[in-house]
């Protein structure tokens, strides 16, 4: 079954990608409501150079697709260990592009993170031979690249945790549970948003799985005969769930509790999983949103919270501290003056106002 590209958009609708054309939007209602919906799920972020430096257009590859945006907090301690966050695009492995993911990147490198987002090969007409596995080995190029760039930059990052948005959520996953050993940075944990956990047709139906694993895979799929063992073998090559085992990853993730697209049972599946097997995670549910995640802003702290904790966690990184916790102890010291020295410091004032007059 051999699928289009303008076939496949009608199946998964455009994830962070529609995101540019909102911005876009004209100063009406409809303008202004997609703006504060953007606002509140987290999707707008400022950057100036008070909070660092942004590096544009790094190669990876030979590929024209083959590059990455590189975000360093400023007064980044080049002696310390920094955490360093891989964000992943969404698109439905057809759209979108790296600065789909700019809003993260400037959050968590505000928050003392060293960020980056990449491109990578996207399934279309014009590039046939592309498949899910393609933009895995870009995934593994880019890490090796991030390490060398940091190397050449005196940064020293130790652990890389991965972060994506719905098809970007399922590479990250895949990644992370499937083939982490080949990455050139050890992988300390994951977190995802909305990303698709299988393509069998539990998850999606017969006909939308077929067009999932024959795109995903490049393959000719017929959705009678997806309980062949050849069918089930490549819909779990495609599938984070069915590599989820003792030693995987520790994972964050955040799904719509009325996302039409990417259901609740990739949720609960998920969740399950990491249960059966042990591994920590933290569950984020945004019981009001769609596949946009924008209809629970109380759930997007949560989620951003619960990955700043996994930093400090998992990777032994403590946060910047915050200037209103560094005034703390002159307030106590000021609390703690002796009564005698109080009063002597009133009667001069009262001295000092009467003089004035």
């Amino acid at each position: 079954m051999k699928l289009s590209g303008r076939k496949i958009r009608r199946i998964l609708i455009w994830s962070l990608v529609a995101f540019n054309l909102v911005l876009c939007a004209g100063c009406g209602l409809t303008g202004l409501v997609l703006q504060r919906n953007l606002k509140q799920g987290g999707y707008t972020e400022s950057w100036s150079a008070d909070d660092g430096r942004v590096l544009s257009g790094l190669s990876y590859g030979k590929e024209k697709a083959n590059k990455y945006d590189l975000y360093l907090p400023k007064n980044l301690d080049p002696k310390a260990d920094a955490p360093l966050l891989l964000l992943i695009h969404g698109g439905s492995w057809t759209e979108g592009k790296r600065g789909d993911m700019a809003y993260a990147c400037k959050y968590y490198a505000k928050n003392g993170c060293i960020t980056a987002t990449m491109d990578y090969s996207l399934i279309s007409q014009k590039n046939p031979d592309v498949t899910v596995k393609t933009m895995l080995d870009e995934i593994t190029a880019c890490i090796a690249a991030l390490k060398k760039r940091l190397e050449k930059e005196g940064y020293h990052a130790p652990k890389l945790a991965f972060g994506g948005f719905s098809a970007g959520g399922h590479l990250a996953l895949l990644y992370a549970y499937s083939r982490a050993s080949e990455s050139a940075i050890p992988v300390a944990f994951v977190f995802d948003k909305v990303g698709p956990v299988s393509f069998h047709k539990e998850f999606w139906g017969a006909d939308i799985s077929a067009a999932l694993i024959g795109y995903g895979a490049h393959i000719q799929v017929d959705p009678k005969k997806l309980d062949t063992p050849e069918m089930k073998a490549a819909a779990d090559s495609l599938s984070p769930l069915h590599f989820i085992g003792p030693k995987s990853v520790p994972t964050v993730f955040a799904y719509g509790g009325k996302d039409d697209l990417v259901k609740p049972i990739h949720r609960d599946e998920l969740a399950k999983a990491l249960e059966a097997h042990h591994v920590p995670n933290v569950r984020v549910d945004f019981p009001n949103s769609n596949h946009m995640l924008w209809d629970d802003p109380d759930s997007t702290v949560a989620f951003r919270k619960a990955v700043l904790q996994y930093c400090e966690t998992y990777m032994n990184w403590k946060p910047p501290v915050e200037q209103k916790e560094e005034a703390k102890p002159t307030e106590q010291k000021e609390e703690t003056k002796p009564a005698e020295q109080k009063d002597e410091e009133k009667q001069s004032d009262l001295k000092e106002k009467k003089a004035a007059k």
